[in-house]
């Protein structure tokens, strides 16, 4: 009986010692389920997490209602547990004994519920169209898997518009004319069932914002938490986009709350020590130019008016400087800064007086073709001039008239007379001349420059955004947020070729067109091409590998991709809090 004992207190002293020695290989100090997982892009952050150099998280188990959502995760994550079902409807038996069996051997580690909710019916991007009510209380689901698996930290993402969550009420539409309203009716198409539902379109009650949202908080408190939140910006933690969410985070009371310092900023300044964020990371880092795509004056298929208004809206950002035309006024300097900016043509004019003191001023000559904020980077003729590299980063105006003074860009344009008396001088790279235009890499020494523009190069490249009527972004910065449905208006990219355009105006190009036509006339661009991002540079986007696997079609993975967190923020997120645990540890030994 004292041998069994023995061996029994033996066995448990190996059980221990083996389960030490994993945890100190491993350094696992939280224990993840990834609720909504998709693909896998809050379960790549975390098991991309460390401390010191060791691994301080993995992801245990997952949930997803996706079969090809679970296959990609699987195949990239095959030591974690996988649920092929709905949250709401999902049996917790199994999930229960699994937490368990792996808090046994991790008996230090704490548990993380990792919920990123559903968030069409919340975000602004649905805009006017129909929100579904079950939904949108995902959330609510929660409370079940709190009871039941009791995890020592709860961690949210969803859209920012997801603190204004309320009750829905039916959309009323008011004629402006003759003052009737009406219900604007929502048809849901079932192809499998070959159906189809017709239903009042709801909309969120403005009068209640954010009641439900704060009841839920409450809720969820009441089971024992504490809560904080904050919205976050994936650039600020080294992503390749600026994707903006909120994050909520409930901590079992005794438990340290904490959140990720950002290691980046858009203008970086240093601080009190010395120290200094890192700039953000540029999207033309994980893009690939060699594939310019196809031109959009010989497409097949012509482009519709709404993606040429934003074509447009791109060039006058990203060539032109954000505006078509400004006013000038000669005689008025700001007496403390001594300069003076001149108003946009949208905004009020300033006081006419009796002397002619304005003048419209095109901005042509203040071309700057790269960069999202060109105005912030022009040099004066008085100082000297920036590195000359192989893209088109310079252009000035000159007046050749009178005693050959050249006016600085960074000072209103000298006095326009009834003759034409200004020139824009470019640098212009790559051989285009020489028996009929060949060509040279910007990777070769350039080509002799002769006293004419003979050369042109790629002057000007930025996303374009499909979702929203803006005027995309530009691939120095940051690329704007890229959501689930990419599968129906995926992001493209648009590039400017300067030179002489061999094109002309039809008499059956829309106005659309027309308005790119003279706008390319206007500053010298040869052609505009635009393809779709490819999956490889959504992947690096959104911080995955090029490697990681999707399973689907197309349309399914850019989904997926969308639906993702950024990789880089789950890092963060969970170096942080394993991070604030470890010194909790140590203070209380200590």
């Amino acid at each position: 009986m004292m041998m069994k004992k023995n061996s029994n207190a033996l066995i448990r002293m190996n059980y221990e010692w083996n389960n030490t020695l994993k945890i100190f290989d491993m350094a696992t100090e939280l224990l993840y389920i990834d609720l909504f997982c998709g693909a896998g892009g809050t379960s790549t952050g975390v098991e991309r997490a460390r401390i010191c150099g060791q691994k301080c998280a993995r992801v245990i188990a997952c949930v997803n209602h996706d079969a090809n959502a679970i296959l990609s995760h699987a195949a990239n994550h095959p030591h974690t547990r996988h649920f092929t079902e709905d949250i709401r409807t999902l049996d917790l038996g199994p999930m229960k004994v699994h937490t368990t069996v792996e808090r046994m051997k991790n008996p230090d580690a704490k548990l993380v519920l990792w919920a990123s909710l559903e968030c069409t019916n919340h975000s602004r991007a649905k805009g006017g169209m129909s929100r579904e009510a079950d939904s949108r209380t995902l959330a609510e689901h929660l409370f079940r898997y709190i009871e039941e698996l009791q995890p020592d930290y709860i961690q949210i993402e969803n859209v920012v518009e997801f603190m204004k969550w309320g009750p829905l009420q039916v959309k009323v539409v008011r004629n402006p004319e003759t003052g009737f309203e009406s219900c604007p009716l929502d048809i849901k198409h079932d192809r499998k069932r070959k159906r189809a539902t017709i239903a009042p379109v709801w909309i969120p009650d403005p009068e209640q914002k954010g009641t439900l949202y704060r009841k839920w908080v409450e809720e969820v408190c009441a089971r024992g938490y504490r809560f904080d939140h904050r919205v976050l910006n994936s650039a600020d933690f080294g992503a390749y986009t600026s994707r903006v969410r909120y994050f909520g985070l409930f901590a079992r009371v005794g438990l340290p709350m904490v959140w990720p310092r950002p290691t980046h900023a858009r203008k970086p300044t240093a601080d009190l020590f010395g120290g200094s964020l890192k700039p953000w990371r540029a999207v033309r880092d994980v893009l690939d130019f060699d594939d310019r795509g196809e031109s959009i004056f010989t497409r097949r298929k012509p482009l519709v008016d709404a993606t040429l208004d934003r074509i447009h809206a791109g060039l006058v950002k990203f060539v032109a400087g954000g505006q078509d035309a400004f006013l000038v006024k000669w005689n008025s300097v700001n007496g403390k800064t001594g300069k003076y900016i001149a108003p946009d043509l949208d905004a009020p004019c300033p006081t006419v007086a009796t002397q002619n003191r304005l003048g419209v001023a095109r901005v042509n000559f203040l071309s700057k073709q790269f960069g999202g904020d060109p105005q912030s980077k022009n040099i004066g003729v008085d100082g000297p001039a920036g590195a000359l590299t192989t893209v088109d980063h310079h252009a000035f105006v000159s007046a050749y008239y009178g005693n050959g003074y050249n006016s600085s860009i960074d000072s209103p344009a000298p006095t326009l007379t009834t003759k034409d008396r200004f020139q824009v001088v470019r640098p212009f790279f790559v051989n285009s001349y020489s028996g009929g235009g060949q060509t040279g890499s910007v990777d070769a020494p350039c080509g002799a420059l002769l006293t004419n523009p003979k050369q042109n190069i790629v002057s000007a490249k930025f996303l374009l955004n499909p979702q929203y009527r803006s005027a995309g972004g530009s691939v120095d910065a940051p690329c704007f947020t890229l959501i689930a449905r990419m599968d129906k208006r995926p992001p493209y990219l648009v590039e400017v070729e300067q030179g002489q355009p061999v094109w002309e105006i039809r008499a059956d190009d829309t106005p659309a067109m027309r308005r790119i036509k003279e706008f390319c006339a206007l500053y010298g661009i040869v052609d505009v091409t635009m393809r779709m991002l490819r999956i490889s540079e959504m992947k690096r986007i959104q911080g995955f590998g090029d490697d990681y696997v999707l399973v689907g079609t197309q349309e399914e993975q850019k989904k997926y991709l969308g639906n993702a967190v950024v990789t880089q923020v789950a890092t963060a997120m969970c170096e942080a809090l394993a991070e604030a645990i470890n010194c909790e540890e140590n203070r209380k030994v200590s």
